[in-house]
């Protein structure tokens, strides 16, 4: 996997050292939680078990400012929906929110999986978390429709999420 380039950041693979940036960044921080599938990490282990995955994964990036390499976030394909389409999930650190990050990352993100094949990607974003669907629509994704999923990992509690695509064509 390729890092990608943006306007003012780089997205890059993971590296085995980024646990501690990641856990003290956004896999603590319960803000940053409330509406992910995941529950805030109680430990730097939690954060190192979760940094294995990212590893593995084919498309997951750390999502860094230009100016440094310190990771704020991730953005990945989190699987493939229940109609085929591939999903990308992100996430950020709170003290970076509403300044067009994840939108610039979105972006990017999109762009590459279409250089490599995709012809359509999706996303979705708890109802409750609405600026995470202004994303989706400023990075071009369109609404096409509601949904409920698991609000978080290991729970069998449900919420309503909305899901955004967009076409390579």
């Amino acid at each position: 996997m390729n890092s990608l380039y943006t306007d003012s950041l780089i997205l890059r693979p993971f590296r085995a050292n980024d646990a501690e940036a990641m856990y003290r960044n956004w896999t603590y921080d319960p803000r940053v939680a409330k509406y992910c599938r995941w529950f805030p990490h109680k430990s730097l282990e939690e954060t190192q078990a979760y940094l294995q995955i990212c590893l593995n994964a084919e498309y997951c990036w750390a999502i860094t400012l230009k100016e440094n390499d310190e990771p704020i976030g991730v953005i990945d394909l989190v699987g493939i929906n229940s109609v085929g389409v591939p999903e990308i999930g992100y996430v950020l650190m709170y003290d970076k929110w509403g300044q067009g990050i994840m939108t610039e990352a979105v972006k990017a993100v999109v762009k590459e999986l279409f250089k490599n094949g995709y012809k359509k990607v999706g996303a979705c974003h708890n109802i409750d978390n609405p600026a995470s669907g202004r994303v989706m629509e400023k990075a071009g994704m369109k609404y096409v429709r509601s949904c409920m999923a698991q609000r978080k990992f290991g729970s069998d509690e449900q919420c309503e999420v909305r899901c955004y695509e967009i076409s390579a064509e």
